[in-house]
């Protein structure tokens, strides 16, 4: 894998995090909103690689100089709507009210969304350290190439 593979594969990472994290704010903005439906999002890893392949390539591969890993990150597929059905509520004066004088209230758990929003922020801080220690990576690597002054 490249220097610029790690970068590419890091972004992809951060901007999958970013998303999440943007989706799971909406939804516990939204949690007291008559009728809104939990966004939950979908994420995909791309050309997925399984463990059993790299040892199978490792193994095949033994006296090659280094194994080679194909993967283009993380991609953010959009998202699906929560199923659960909100809790229907009895307000006949409300504007939205069905003409039985129900509302169905958000189906959002704002704990659960807070856990996920946090979950996506550690993977957001994951993606940047690999950031880093690739910069790290790439500055040693230069600095061998000048001869280590």
């Amino acid at each position: 894998m490249t220097l610029l593979q790690s970068f590419n594969i890091a972004k992809s990472g951060l901007d999958t995090a970013s998303t999440r994290l943007t989706n799971h704010s909406t939804n516990i903005a939204n949690a007291a909103t008559p009728y809104y439906k939990r966004k939950i999002p979908v994420v995909s890893e791309s050309n997925m690689v399984s463990f059993q392949g790299v040892l199978e390539d490792m193994r095949n591969n033994l006296f090659r100089t280094g194994l080679t890993f194909q993967s283009n990150g993380a991609s953010y597929e959009g998202f699906v709507e929560d199923p659960t059905p909100g809790q229907k509520v009895y307000q006949p004066g409300h504007p939205q009210a069905d003409e039985n004088g129900y509302i169905t209230l958000s189906n959002v758990n704002v704990v659960n969304d807070m856990a996920d929003a946090i979950m996506a922020s550690k993977l957001y801080e994951a993606n940047l350290s690999v950031v880093s220690i690739t910069r790290q990576m790439a500055n040693k690597a230069l600095e061998i190439g000048r001869g280590g002054q």
